[in-house]
């Protein structure tokens, strides 16, 4: 019996880095939950290289989950097939301030340590002993990569029921992508020197009442996404008036792996520090499994010059289920458990309005904006605690389409993004991560067939900001979207 009790402390212990829970995001050491799940993908190629606007493109089947009312304007069959190829490049690099009374601190969190020289220990004052690392880790890092996906395969057909005509929508989509890494090589716990904590690491007062301060790498990765299969339908009101509605089931999965390494442990006094060296390995791999619905209702007017539209999303809910192998790798103690569990998130109501200007006969302007109410979406963690983890943004989409030729589309376009995550120590408390997606493209016709390429950028940069340092992050995301579209002839 004092056996178990002390095995369930001790995992208690280990598990506590990998159950923050802060603003779901980059965070400082938070574990793998449901990062990942405001990331919806834009299917249409064309949409993408307009900036995400939906409103100005037309005889497009790849809107039908995103604007359903625009199937209304296909002009025969269409089948569509799509792909992306995904290139990202992540890097974290820290910078630290000199303390006060803990002038070595800087150095040691830098891994510059090494470039001081070992100081005469004769006196009686344990400030002048430099503290050294006892790994290589430095405090900068940098990880990129590419992917190639799928995201889109579509039939759209026009029907004539009772003398009113609809469109019917039928396609397999990516609905999320979920991929992600993040690592920082110098967490603390507890976060000493933190901006907004509740509970302040405060100076000891005196050398007999040290602070302990855990010190380690932490680093995180998801891998996969989630695909959407649905219908869709759209009808009209007149010639001028069109409304669609959509529904998919979503149904997807992620390798999941997150790792803690053990860099020591610091001991401040009231005017120096101690390193005491620890050996302590965590890892958890496993996969995570996602299901849900989701539906979206949306209206277009089409005037000559002038477009209305708008899309709604109501609230809808996505599950995670969950299978992790912990493994904990100490000195002296080396075990493994399995956890398993489901969490899970509702979504709140979303929703984009828009219009879209013929300036000439070839030439088309699209603003849209999107409301991301995600400050209301719920998270339900495996114990049934709820909480809101999330914060909102409203984004623009704006984007040009150009017919210099009958067979010939340029598009251009650029789009808010914007994170549900803020940075750590953020002046302004609420305001998310947010950066602008810049796009253009093309979209070529011959004969039944048609191509559409789009080239996206975007470069997302934020600071995480300590009392006793600053994180600089970066991430540079490239993109090169294709879909193919071929024309049906008619079957009657």
């Amino acid at each position: 019996m004092k056996t178990l009790v002390v095995t369930v402390i001790v995992w208690g212990l280990l598990l506590c880095p990998f159950s923050l829970q802060r603003t779901f995001g980059q965070g400082y050491g938070d574990s793998l939950t449901i990062q990942g799940l405001d990331h919806n993908t834009i299917q249409s190629a064309a949409s993408r290289a307009s900036g995400g606007a939906t409103i100005l493109l037309q005889d497009e089947v790849g809107l039908m989950f995103s604007n359903p009312a625009s199937l209304q304007s296909l002009k025969g069959i269409r089948v569509s097939v799509g792909g992306l190829q995904h290139f990202v490049t992540t890097d974290q690099i820290q910078q630290y301030s000199p303390l006060k009374y803990y002038s070595n601190f800087s150095l040691l969190m830098e891994g510059l340590t090494g470039y001081i020289p070992n100081p005469d220990t004769s006196g009686d004052n344990p400030g002048d002993t430099v503290q050294r690392p006892y790994d290589m880790i430095g405090p900068n890092w940098s990880h990129s990569g590419n992917k190639g996906l799928p995201i889109q395969a579509l039939i759209g057909v026009p029907l004539t029921i009772g003398g009113s005509r609809f469109t019917a929508g039928l396609g397999v989509v990516q609905y999320e992508n979920l991929n992600q890494c993040y690592q920082n090589n110098n967490v603390l716990s507890p976060s000493i020197g933190s901006e907004r904590s509740l509970h302040p690491v405060l100076r000891p007062p005196n050398d007999s009442t040290p602070t302990s301060v855990q010190w380690y790498q932490y680093l995180r990765s998801r891998d996969g996404s989630i695909r959407g299969y649905g219908v869709s339908l759209s009808g009209s009101a007149s010639d001028k008036i069109s409304f669609g509605l959509s529904g998919m089931i979503l149904k997807g999965s992620t390798d999941d792996y997150e790792q803690r390494v053990g860099r020591g442990t610091l001991v401040f006094y009231t005017n120096y520090f101690r390193l005491d060296s620890v050996y302590q390995h965590v890892t958890r791999t496993g996969t995570s499994d996602y299901s849900g619905q989701e539906f979206t209702l949306s209206g277009i007017y089409r005037g000559r010059y002038l477009s209305l539209g708008f899309s709604v999303k109501p609230p809808t809910t996505i599950t995670r289920t969950y299978s992790t192998i912990m493994q904990n790798d100490t000195t002296g103690l080396s075990s493994t458990i399995t956890l398993t569990g489901e969490d899970k998130v509702q979504l709140p109501w979303r929703g984009t309005a828009g219009m879209s200007i013929a300036v000439a006969p070839n030439v088309t302007f699209g603003l849209e904006y999107e409301i991301r109410s995600f400050e209301s979406a719920v998270y339900t963690d495996p114990t049934g605690k709820e909480s809101s983890p999330w914060l909102s943004a409203s984004v623009l989409h704006v984007g040009a389409e150009y017919h210099p030729l009958p067979w010939l589309a340029l598009r251009a376009g650029m789009r808010g993004q914007a994170e549900v995550f803020q940075e750590e120590g953020n002046p302004i408390d609420g305001e998310p991560v947010s950066y602008s997606i810049y796009s253009a493209g093309f979209g070529v016709s011959y004969q039944s067939l048609r191509l559409n390429i789009a080239y996206e950028y975007g470069q997302m940069k934020y600071q995480d900001l300590w009392q006793t340092n600053v994180n600089i992050n970066i991430e540079s995301r490239y993109s090169i979207v294709a879909d193919v579209v071929y024309e049906v002839p008619p079957l009657w």
